[in-house]
């Protein structure tokens, strides 16, 4: 049986509206556009949500679908102001809590001694007092199931699914509540006259296997029927990149010559690229803003593909964005801002590879290694230079009032154990193929994400390490 996370889903339903909902007038239909796309829609009104208006969608359709909304700029700073307050709040109660989303968190409930009804109430009512906006909580086992509660919940209330009525919760969702659900796998399960997720699970696998067998995604659609179950034993992710990365540079004086602004974009972009490349993430989109004497605040941005942490390629992106901002009066600072590659989870499958031969399997091969470079940035693909075990990683290590570990951080990770599994000494003498005597205490520990791993302490020197042999990290 699948050991599930006991996780609680803390949802700020449609954040961006909900804050400008706080300043405008009640019922009137918003539209929010892009940060950096300002042509496309990103959040919409219940409203224009109704008349069909989804994230995503260019602007004039939108306007055409809900032709008396509202177009407001993105408030980012007054967004992440709130979503910040709201994960402020919710690690007070424990470190292991992934930002999902803008105004979406998941948090790990198994070290939380509370029953589930007040921890649900408990964790709902900081999130709300903090960012003062309307939370929505579910609290479950498995990711899937949690965040589908939390999407159930009333506004302002809480849904818990006790354990082994994950199925049931479930059952009354449409198909499209899915993630990552395939066109047509959709298109043909309903066909079959299966529209939710209740009638998908009324199936036996073996016979929904069969139907998608001779498919490429016939495994995603595998995966995917589990979690129309609530059997989802995804881990918790709290070391997910932030949302985006903000660096700002204020000028001594005002500045109209371009080139000086130039060389601050340039600035900026290596400012940037170091913090990307010091904890492995890759930008996906950039904006630069500049703000005139004037008061004025002029921005523009694009997406970067394929994703990336190259300074060259940054300052490049940045210099161009300096020349699309029409400056009409001296500038008083510059801020880039790059929004990191968040990694997608709905349903990965291998490629079939194998089964090719000769110049069709190396066309392939190529294929895949171009389109896997162009979605997820250039440090995707790597060469596998070494055989064996990686050495074990020189990490910082804080204890708990028992003198176990509570926290390491090294080499970009930074992981919370909540619990101590084993703890055991290492000996070995000079005379061992090892070259020198060994001293070691280890620990082997229960991470937030449910996974375990091997801390040890070189009782010689007094460092400690992460032992990446096993599990590798």
């Amino acid at each position: 049986m699948i050991n599930l996370p006991r996780l609680s889903c803390i949802l700020i339903p449609n954040l961006p509206i909900q804050v400008e909902r706080l300043h405008r007038p009640p019922n009137l239909p918003l539209l929010v556009t892009h940060p950096v796309e300002p042509d496309r829609v990103w959040a919409a009104s219940e409203e224009a949500a109704l008349a069909g208006v989804e994230a995503g969608m260019a602007l004039h359709q939108a306007l055409s679908a809900m032709p008396g909304a509202l177009v407001v700029e993105p408030d980012e700073a007054g967004y992440h102001f709130r979503h910040e307050a709201a994960s402020a709040a919710l690690q007070a109660y424990t470190p292991a809590v992934e930002t999902v989303a803008l105004g979406e968190f998941l948090v790990d409930a198994r070290g939380l001694s509370r029953n589930d009804q007040a921890l649900a109430l408990e964790l709902s009512t900081a999130a709300r007092s903090a960012s003062g906006l309307v939370v929505q909580t579910g609290l479950a086992l498995g990711r899937f199931t949690a965040q589908q509660a939390a999407r159930q919940a009333s506004p302002g209330g809480f849904r818990v699914v006790p354990p082994g009525q994950e199925a049931v919760s479930l059952s009354a969702l449409p198909l499209a509540a899915l993630p990552g659900l395939p066109g047509e796998a959709q298109r043909r399960l309903e066909l079959l006259d299966i529209h939710t997720l209740g009638h998908l699970t009324a199936l036996k696998k073996a016979a929904l296997l069969r139907q998608f067998s001779a498919e490429a995604f016939g495994p995603q659609v595998a995966w995917l029927y589990d979690l129309a179950r609530g059997q989802d034993s995804r881990p918790l992710s709290p070391d997910m990149p932030p949302l985006r990365l903000i660096r700002t540079l204020t000028l001594n004086e005002p500045v109209a010559d371009r080139q000086i602004l130039a060389n601050v974009a340039g600035r900026l972009s290596w400012r940037i690229s170091q913090a990307l490349a010091r904890h492995g993430y890759q930008a996906e989109a950039l904006k630069l803003s500049a703000l005139a004497v004037n008061g004025k605040e002029l921005s523009a941005g694009q997406s970067v593909r394929p994703p990336t942490a190259d300074e060259a390629r940054l300052a490049r992106l940045a210099a161009q964005l300096l020349g699309n901002l029409a400056l009409s009066a001296p500038v008083l600072g510059l801020t880039l801002s790059a929004y990191p590659l968040r990694h997608w989870t709905a349903g990965v499958q291998q490629m079939a590879l194998v089964s090719l031969e000769g110049q069709a399997r190396q066309s392939r091969l190529a294929e895949a290694l171009q389109l896997l470079q162009h979605r997820f940035g250039e440090a995707i693909v790597r060469i596998a230079a070494r055989l064996g075990a990686p050495a074990p990683l020189k990490v910082q290590v804080e204890l708990n009032g028992h003198g176990y570990p509570a926290l390491f951080e090294g080499g970009g990770l930074r992981r919370a154990a909540i619990g101590l599994d084993e703890q055991w000494r290492e000996e070995r003498h000079w005379w061992d193929s090892h070259g020198g005597p060994v001293r070691r205490d280890y620990y082997r520990v229960l991470l937030a994400d449910g996974a375990f791993c091997n801390l040890f302490q070189d009782l010689v020197s007094g460092d400690w390490y992460l032992d990446r042999a096993w599990p590798l990290l």
